[in-house]
């Protein structure tokens, strides 16, 4: 009987229900709940978005122009899509970075169009047995709003989003405390506030999208510039961990840019991309060798996957390729999977087609050497 009322009790588990909320939808790999990071490309590259908890690690380019517009693409995608919004920044103004965010437009941004028929046909040829790059893929299955680099946002758009701006003006005693544990403090008021903790019943109609920029700069608190030698990063690796556990346990998703080149240790880089789900590092050809390389000539800088998170699922999102590049263009920036330019392959080619008929040129005259030099 006991077996019988076992089986009686057993009641077949109903689909869950997904949270539907405004510039979000779940992936179709695990159902996660994913938000755009405002470029499609790079949507493409974190498996379809930025899944809602996480925390996207970007280490900046030596001049901190590159990885400022990642930023800006990430705010304003959130402005758009209606998120609340908590930006933190002590080497910019926090108000300047949110009056130049893009301009948002209703057709999409596309500059390929200015190719001529040449170069066209020239790609074709030497692309023609390979799948499209990832842009054009990402434009298939976008979800986020088109934007132009050529214009910015107006005023009454981004005063419609509860929006929050922390500049470390409001901490008084900077120098004892640091301005880690005030933003913390300000990160969970703004939970609580707005009802996104997970522990909370309420119906969840909206999300909040941090965005610090800068962190572990010098004017955050140079900490480990006397410390560093002893692997001592108290304030900087408590205050990750008190932001991961924050994000885990809210509908949030976070931004956090880094000036990696400044730290002499490798220990701490290491550490600050543990505690981060995702990892991308952007290498400037600024002031460079690589500026004047003809393999480079089409692009800004190298972007490099470093980290890429396995949420919900047993595996992170697998990529088609390793070498990508970015592409500031005049209207957009753009991440692209790197490609010989057609004249520098022709070369390349002819000089390893010369290079395998030599050996055979000169087995062909081995029967007309003098016999002193014959092998």
């Amino acid at each position: 009987m006991s077996g019988v009322g076992a089986v009686s009790s057993f009641h077949k588990r109903g689909k869950a229900r997904v949270v539907s909320i405004p510039g979000a939808r779940p992936s179709v790999h695990n159902s996660q709940l994913l938000l755009s990071t405002g470029m499609p490309s790079l949507d493409h590259l974190l498996g379809g978005g930025l899944p809602v908890g996480s925390i996207l690690l970007v280490e900046q380019d030596r001049h901190d122009v590159y990885s400022k517009l990642f930023l800006k693409y990430y705010l304003a995608e959130g402005v758009m899509s209606g998120h609340m919004l908590t930006l933190a920044s002590l080497d910019e103004s926090p108000q300047t970075l949110m009056a130049t965010l893009p301009a948002s437009t209703d057709r999409e941004v596309d500059e390929d169009s200015a190719t001529t028929t040449d170069q066209q046909m020239t790609i074709a040829w030497r692309y023609q047995s390979q799948s499209a790059p990832p842009a054009s893929l990402a434009s298939a299955n976008r979800f986020s709003h088109n934007f132009d680099l050529l214009g910015t946002m107006e005023e009454d758009q981004v005063a419609k989003v509860d929006t929050c701006l922390f500049d470390g003006s409001e901490v008084e005693s900077a120098a004892s405390t640091g301005y880690y544990w005030p933003l913390l403090q300000q990160i969970e008021r703004r939970i609580a506030d707005g009802g996104l903790s997970t522990a909370c019943n309420k119906a969840k109609t909206n999300v909040m999208r941090l965005a610090v920029h800068g962190l572990a700069s010098p004017l955050w608190g140079w900490e480990f510039s006397r410390l560093e030698k002893d692997h001592q990063w108290h304030r900087l690796t408590t205050f990750l961990y008190g932001l991961r556990a924050l994000v885990r346990s809210s509908f949030s998703v976070c931004m956090v840019t880094v000036p990696s080149h400044l730290f002499h240790d490798m220990a701490l880089l290491r550490r600050l991309q543990a505690l981060a789900d995702f990892v991308v590092r952007l290498e400037s050809f600024q002031g460079s060798d690589k500026e004047t390389n003809p393999i480079f000539k089409d692009y800004h800088g190298l972007f490099h996957v470093v980290k890429l998170a396995a949420i919900n699922t047993l595996v992170p999102p697998l990529l088609d390729a390793t070498d990508w590049v970015f592409k500031l263009r005049r209207r957009r920036m753009v991440i692209e999977r790197l490609h010989l330019p057609p004249e520098l392959s022709e070369t390349v080619s002819r000089s390893q087609e010369d290079t395998l008929t030599k050996p055979n040129t000169l087995a062909c005259m081995g029967d007309k050497l003098p016999r002193n030099l014959e092998f």
